[in-house]
């Protein structure tokens, strides 16, 4: 199921739950922020700070040390609550991705859908902090909002995974005084964004040289001859016993090569027996058959690229020889 340790490039470790969770802290980065004082006038403009962190923790540190924390607010802190499978998104995973890496030639099946919920906690002094804050994300939500993710760099594979605003809660702590100064306001929105999770990419090693037979059709026969004379033509009948009606084998000329005493033939008719003679019906030719090759590769060509290394960076050409092998 899985391929060895060595066995694959160290990139084959797509990160994509990384780079969804990075992608989703990221929409909320640099968020800008005014704080007033308290008749209303503008002090500072700051952006919000952002963190990965988790929300019951946070609480506690609040907890501790009330004055010490109200000097970093406000603050956002985000968190991947879980990962859920999405039917109802998932595609034929016998379909496969292909393209050319560094590595060599590289496929991915198609990828499992599973949806992405996340937490976002905004802390913040108090509820018209918060509400300035969430002016800044919630308009961009209508109901989803579309972020592009380089899923498989070395294949060109992106997505577009949507990210859906599914909740909007809001908490107060004022350490149990009406009108203290010291308060903390928590508005925690979650999300969910539909990405998907790939399996290895499974690498070809390149092609760096063909070899390919070209042969006559899968049904004629090549005879080696010797001790003999005369010649064949195509389309003649060439037949083995004591005369043409006594035949046992008969079969029609392709192909004589008088260099070589090499004969070809098709349609053969009954079995045709080496260490035997082998007679023209139309001429007086005839010779003993040496030995029966039914392979009949007729021609050989073998391609090689230059350069034969890889991957290529400039201009590159191939070698192509072809040898005839009735020569």
């Amino acid at each position: 199921m899985y391929p060895p340790v060595d066995a694959q490039p160290l990139t084959t470790r797509l990160q994509a739950i990384r780079k969804t969770t990075l992608a989703f802290a990221s929409l909320f980065k640099d968020i800008p922020f005014i704080k007033y004082d308290e008749n209303g006038n503008e002090v500072e403009r700051i952006r919000v700070p952002i963190i990965y962190g988790d929300k019951e923790k946070y609480v506690k540190r609040l907890d501790i040390s009330q004055e010490k924390v109200q000097i970093t607010l406000p603050r956002i802190e985000y968190g991947l609550l879980n990962i859920q499978y999405d039917p109802s998104r998932r595609t034929n995973q016998a379909n496969k991705i292909t393209g050319c890496t560094s590595n060599g030639s590289a496929y991915v099946h198609s990828p499992m859908p599973y949806n992405f919920n996340f937490e976002l906690v905004l802390y913040t002094r108090n509820i018209e902090d918060a509400n300035q804050i969430m002016e800044y994300i919630i308009p961009f939500f209508i109901p989803d909002y579309n972020m592009r993710i380089n899923m498989v760099p070395e294949l060109g594979i992106t997505k577009t995974i949507p990210v859906t605003l599914t909740g909007d809660s809001q908490e107060e702590d004022s350490s149990g005084v009406y009108d203290s100064s010291v308060r903390s306001v928590f508005r925690t929105l979650t999300f969910t964004a539909r990405s998907y999770l790939y399996q290895p990419p499974q690498y070809y090693k390149p092609i760096l040289e063909t070899h390919t037979n070209l042969r006559i059709p899968q049904n004629s026969t090549t005879l080696q001859l010797a001790n003999g004379h005369g010649s064949f033509s195509t389309g003649e009948i060439v037949y083995q016993g004591i005369s043409y009606n006594r035949q046992t084998a008969r079969a029609n000329v392709i192909d004589w090569n008088a260099n070589t005493n090499s004969l070809i033939v098709d349609n053969v008719k009954g079995v045709l027996k080496a260490n035997t003679t082998i007679k023209n019906q139309v001429s007086s030719a005839q010779y003993t058959i040496q030995s029966i090759n039914t392979s009949n590769i007729v021609y050989t060509a073998d391609i090689t690229p230059s350069p034969n290394t890889y991957p290529v960076t400039g201009p590159y050409t191939y070698n192509i020889t072809i040898t005839d092998n009735t020569l």
